[in-house]
């Protein structure tokens, strides 16, 4: 609850907590009695009032905000402790003094988690800015975000967002500069394979240091090289293989070619020896010279044997 009696500007300047100290004061305390004037509640509702003036103050850094509540934290635990030694100390329970402590305690537990609340306001405050200046500097490369390294120190109020947005550009400029390394990298290694290695593999690299990128590079492009090697190698194998059986078929149709001639030889001289001369006996009498010559060619066209007997 504030003090309606206090007014305060916009520009609050920031206060001293003061120190809320119980003790008892033996004197006073009678066995099952507790004297009413053991504690000076008049100056402790005084402290507690100080203390309530946190809810009028304009922070404007969250190292503020959290220092003051570990503060009024520390009050509220030292003001517990005296509620619990009290109690253990007395044997009868003093419900008026009881009271007044739960009371005065509840209000600084109030305090506490007021400055809690409006702690966790101003650092969401401040990451909610922080995440718009980190999409600013990576609109054109937002994939590359999950590489960015965030600074604790970014979300400290003392800590200007200027400062903030020059280390995030330094660090794209950074990744930028290694995106072309890399490539440049890349372009040198393809320039001694076939199978060309893409960026997208090598991306990871963007993390690690430039000699860490142009070894894992050259290594790559070795791995590839003997690759291409063995393939070369298979390859080379399966064409001597392919050109050895093409010479086995050449010469197996080849040793077949020559043993069908063989047979086809054979077969034609035993049917040439097995064939008996085919005679046509044809009794003429006074043929016509062209009826001679004619019969003379169909005897030859058709291979029939003759020869001429005068009886």
């Amino acid at each position: 609850m504030k003090n309606k009696n206090t007014e305060i500007e916009a520009e609050t300047s920031l206060v001293t907590l003061p120190k809320m100290e119980f003790v008892f004061d033996s004197a006073k305390i009678i066995p099952a009695k507790i004297d009413k004037d053991m504690i000076d509640f008049e100056k402790a509702e005084q402290k507690v009032e100080e203390i309530e003036k946190l809810y009028d103050v304009v922070f404007t850094n969250v190292e503020d905000v959290k220092k003051y509540r570990e503060e009024v934290a520390s009050t509220k635990a030292s003001a517990d402790k005296f509620k619990k030694d009290l109690m253990d100390y007395l044997n009868a329970d003093p419900k008026e003094i009881n009271q007044k402590l739960i009371n005065l305690i509840k209000r600084v537990e109030a305090v506490r988690k007021y400055l809690y609340e409006k702690e966790k306001e101003m650092d969401n405050a401040k990451r909610k800015k922080i995440k718009s200046i980190k999409e600013l500097v990576f609109k054109d490369k937002p994939e590359y975000l999950m590489y960015l390294i965030d600074n604790k120190k970014w979300e400290n109020k003392t800590f200007k967002e200027a400062n903030i947005e020059a280390e995030i550009q330094q660090q794209y400029d950074e990744l930028i500069k290694k995106e072309n390394f890399i490539n440049q990298e890349i372009e040198k290694a393809n320039k001694e394979i076939k199978f060309k290695i893409v960026f997208e593999s090598m991306k990871y690299l963007i993390r690690e240091e430039y000699t860490v990128i142009s070894k894992a590079i050259n290594d790559k492009m070795n791995e590839i090289k003997q690759t291409e090697e063995n393939l070369r190698i298979r390859a080379e194998e399966e064409k001597q293989r392919e050109i050895a059986e093409l010479e086995r078929k050449r010469e197996l149709e080849k040793q077949e070619a020559i043993a069908k001639a063989l047979q086809e030889k054979e077969q034609k001289e035993t049917d040439n020896t097995q064939k008996k001369d085919t005679y046509i006996c044809i009794k003429v009498n006074g043929l016509s010279k062209e009826i001679a010559l004619e019969l003379k060619r169909f005897l030859d066209k058709n291979n029939i044997k003759y020869f001429k007997e005068m009886k």
